[in-house]
Parts: C-alpha cells; structure tokens; sequence
C-alpha cells in the first residue's frame, strides 16, 4: 500500500470554496488483532504550541480535552475493532484560545510496536462541517516508526493553514 498524503500547505481560510473552518476530526483506526495475539494501542494526541514554540497543553486517552474544549479526545481503544475509527480527536479552530498559534495532530504506537505490525492502520484529518478529507495516510507505509506528525494546524492571517506531516509552511 502506498501512503496517500498531500504534502503541500492547504489553507484553511476562506477561499469561497471551504466554508467556514468550525471542526477539524483526526481519526485513527486499525483492525483487530488476530485470534490469539494481543490488543494494539494506538494513540492519537494533539500538541499545542504558543507563537515561541512552547507546548501549552497535550491533549490524549489519558488528557481528553482541554481547558475551554476546543480539543476533544474521543478516549482511549484497545482493539482497533470499531467500525470506522478507533480514536478521534476533535479540534474546533474558532474556538482556540488565542494563546494557541499551532498545533500537532500525533499518532503514537503505544504498546511498543511499529506502525508496519499493526495491520489495517490509517489515520485522517477531516472537515468535520463539510466531510471534506484533508488528508489520509496509511500508518502502515511508515516502516520501523512508532510515532508521527500527522499534520500542523497553524494560525495564518485570519485563518488557519494545515500541512501533512513533514511538510514546510
């Protein structure tokens, strides 16, 4: 499988053709472990950062929301064995404290292995609003890696702009 990624910046802002930017949904799913083999754990966490670089607050299974909630964590799974994802975060821009001038949509595997031993691991950032999929990555494709920078979550201008993971803004 390839890892389906746009690594170029999209901006989040209007444009006339996004509307408006109210909640972003990084999902994390993967399958259920064999017969006989032991539950996975992926994690899907959320970094923030002020203007300097500082984290301000993590948000993840065992943190599942910030201060005002404009971060949400869906909870922690074990299985992989939900339907569609097995982890989400939610992130609603508008209601970010200013403080926050970026953020780091995180996939960690938990339980020690790496990504490529975890069968049918995925994650995407969506436009919740609009069911607009900004980005799909196979987690699989990233071979002997236990974490990753999904994608960033920056403030540009008046709005917002977002990058895949490892990508320049």
């Amino acid at each position: 499988m390839t890892t389906q990624l746009k690594p170029q910046t999209r901006s989040l802002a209007y444009d006339g053709a996004i509307p408006s930017l109210s909640e972003l949904v990084m999902g994390v799913h993967w399958s259920p472990p064999e017969h006989g083999r032991g539950g996975t754990d992926l994690d899907a966490l959320c970094v923030l950062y002020d203007a300097p670089g500082r984290v301000l607050d993590t948000i993840h299974p065992g943190r599942l929301r910030n201060a005002n909630g404009s971060v949400v964590h869906t909870g922690d799974s074990l299985q992989g064995a939900n339907y569609w994802d097995d982890e989400r975060l939610f992130v609603f821009p508008e209601a970010l404290p200013e403080t926050v001038a970026r953020l780091d949509f995180v996939v960690v595997c938990a339980d020690g292995r790496t990504f490529d031993e975890v069968p049918g691991a995925i994650c995407h950032v969506t436009d919740h609003a609009s069911e607009h999929e900004w980005l799909r990555l196979d987690l699989t494709a990233l071979r002997g890696q236990r974490s990753h920078t999904v994608a960033t979550l920056r403030r540009a201008g008046g709005g917002w702009s977002l990058a895949a993971g490892g990508a320049r803004q």
